[in-house]
């Protein structure tokens, strides 16, 4: 039997503004590979991510004889390892794997040796993208540059939060003020304080 895996981690907003996770293009390739709907199990989390049920659910109903169809490899394993520890308990149950996109079958030796050179690759890029986006933040940190997210309040905001408290005004009016929550100035308060 044919059972299908799917699984995404992007999203986009549908016709009402709402963000939406989309399966469309993986389902009809499932399907135009003989996938019955019921036969196809999915997930929406991210690759990395080790609780996915929807694979879980899979790998725990398929039987000796029977074929997992991905649209691409990526979308099975969370990392070259444990692509290949699905591909091997897999092969040792007799379950085929097969990826639309790469053109992939493991019931074959040549199918297990791409799987495990396309892997490693994978894994390459990741740890080099990895790399990329460290080297990156540090160049920005050694230029002077600030990582994350920008504070809510400027310097001069800050200061006059400080002054403000110390004549009186309540923390709900420097919250109405300055269009940020309580919690914005309790740490504002608490970070001069470290700081003095």
């Amino acid at each position: 039997m044919k059972y299908g895996y799917m699984r995404v981690s992007t999203t986009k907003k549908d016709s009402e503004g709402e963000f939406v996770q989309v399966f469309d293009l993986q389902r009809d390739a499932l399907m135009r590979e003989g996938v019955q709907a019921e036969n196809i199990f999915e997930d929406r989390a991210s690759g990395t991510r080790e609780d996915r049920p929807g694979l879980a659910a899979l790998l725990g109903v398929v039987q000796p004889g029977d074929t997992i169809l991905v649209w691409k490899l990526d979308r099975l394993g969370r990392s070259a390892r444990h692509l290949l520890e699905v591909a091997e308990a897999m092969k040792q149950r007799g379950v085929r794997i097969r990826s639309i996109q790469d053109g992939i079958d493991t019931g074959g030796d040549l199918g297990e040796f791409l799987l495990t050179i396309l892997s490693a690759v994978a894994q390459l890029e990741r740890k080099n993208i990895s790399e990329r986006v460290s080297a990156g933040i540090a160049s920005s940190r050694a230029d002077g540059g600030r990582i994350g997210r920008k504070k809510a309040l400027s310097p001069a905001a800050r200061r006059d939060v400080v002054e403000s408290i110390r004549a009186g005004v309540s923390v709900s009016e420097l919250s109405r003020r300055y269009r940020v929550n309580r919690a914005t100035i309790y740490r504002t308060l608490t970070a001069e304080r470290a700081a003095a």
